[in-house]
């Protein structure tokens, strides 16, 4: 498997009643670019097991649309775009992705969910000198200078996390994560920052994807004696895990707990085991800045869910209000215009001052934004502290 199969299968556990008014295989505008307009090719798992958090995203990314078209759109036109469903299949990711990259009309992509998908995508918007925007968290697969991930990296996640954990609980660590690449190489990054924090990783347990019962490797958790967990076990089995730990006496009010399982996706499952926490986000709907606050509103009233919004939702959003201010700043027409206006960029968001593409020292490319921790609660998450940007730019892309 592909890394960051996490953001796939966290979508099993957002509520599926997220709807999208005229949601379909293809919806949007579909006119052709002309001059220097701005037309995007938008792949979303609209179908198939991620189709909850392909709609989140696909909710923040059309809210975004319609605020800056409403502003007057990019170089004086409205941003126009053509959706793609590719049912989570790197297969069709490609294929769309193809039909799009020959379109001459279409100038840029943003999109797919999965690791897999976006590793299929990135090759073909590479031959095609195309920029490729993603909103999911976690390292790109792929070290690509037309790739423009807006998701939190590991490092810009851990460095917060770590240090906290061990400053409120104490140096030993446990990790615990589903058996795939995207855990794995989290964990190589937390084992080397606990270390720069005085901490140890006393623990490293790894299970399938799909295991429902965690009983032995609890146990084994809870024989290292750690003083906190960093669990990266994903998708259910984020949820099975973190109740069965609860049940079996590892997880207490006083053991730290951080990690995937404490994302906003998960929140309605495991309420009454994480409340009071505190998690490291990029974005929470408890932000209170005004344009937070409008895009909260703006999304419940699209969808009409109540529950705490994807961050997934959130890059989109601001990730298309990014793009739309740097192509419109540059005037840019061309797809290697394009290119060169996003890498050159920066804007001052609710995400931060001065937020940018920066490069990993591979090839690939970060989004440099303010990190936050947040306290759960059942109104919310509401940001308890700023940890600023993040200087730790190494990134596991490849």
């Amino acid at each position: 498997m592909r890394r960051r199969l996490r953001t796939a299968v966290a979508a099993l556990l957002v509520p599926t009643t997220l709807l999208l008014a005229g949601c379909g295989s293809s919806v949007g505008a579909t006119a052709r670019s002309t001059g220097n307009d701005l037309r995007l090719g938008f792949i979303v798992p609209a179908t198939g097991p991620v189709s909850a958090t392909g709609l989140a995203m696909q909710a923040g990314f059309e809210i975004a649309v319609a605020e800056v078209n409403d502003a007057g759109g990019v170089n004086g036109q409205p941003i126009t775009y053509d959706v793609q469903d590719d049912g989570s299949d790197p297969a069709a990711s490609t294929q769309i992705a193809r039909r799009y990259s020959q379109d001459a009309g279409v100038d840029m992509l943003f999109g797919t969910i999965t690791g897999d998908t976006a590793a299929a995508v990135t090759p073909v918007a590479e031959q095609a000198g195309m920029a490729f925007a993603t909103a999911i968290l976690g390292d790109p697969s792929d070290c690509s200078a037309v790739a423009f991930p807006f998701g939190e990296t590991n490092r810009q996640l851990l460095v917060p996390q770590v240090k906290a954990l061990v400053a409120a609980h104490g140096p030993r660590i446990a990790f615990v994560g589903s058996d795939y690449n995207f855990p794995r190489d989290y964990a190589a990054a937390a084992a080397e920052i606990l270390a720069r924090n005085g901490g140890q990783l006393v623990a490293e347990e790894y299970s399938p994807l799909g295991t429902a019962d965690f009983e032995s490797t609890i146990a084994r958790l809870a024989a290292a004696r750690p003083d906190a967990i960093l669990s990266m076990v994903v998708g259910s089995d984020a949820v099975t895990f973190t109740q069965q730990a609860a049940a079996f006496g590892l997880l207490t009010p006083k053991m730290g707990y951080e990690g995937a399982p404490l994302d906003s996706d998960y929140y309605p499952a495991v309420a009454a085991l994480v409340t009071g926490r505190e998690h490291v986000v990029r974005w929470a709907d408890g932000v209170a800045d005004p344009q937070s606050r409008a895009f909260v509103a703006a999304y419940r009233a699209k969808t009409g869910s109540s529950a705490p919004i994807p961050e997934v939702a959130a890059n989109a959003y601001f990730g298309v209000k990014f793009i739309a201010a740097a192509v419109d700043a540059a005037k840019a027409g061309s797809r290697e215009e394009i290119i060169k206006a996003l890498a050159a960029f920066s804007l001052d968001s609710p995400l931060g001052r001065g937020t940018r593409f920066v490069t990993d020292g591979k090839g690939g490319r970060v989004f440099q934004a303010h990190m936050l921790t947040a306290t759960i609660g059942a109104g919310g998450y509401a940001v308890a502290r700023d940890e600023g940007v993040i200087d730790d730019l190494r990134t596991s892309c490849r």
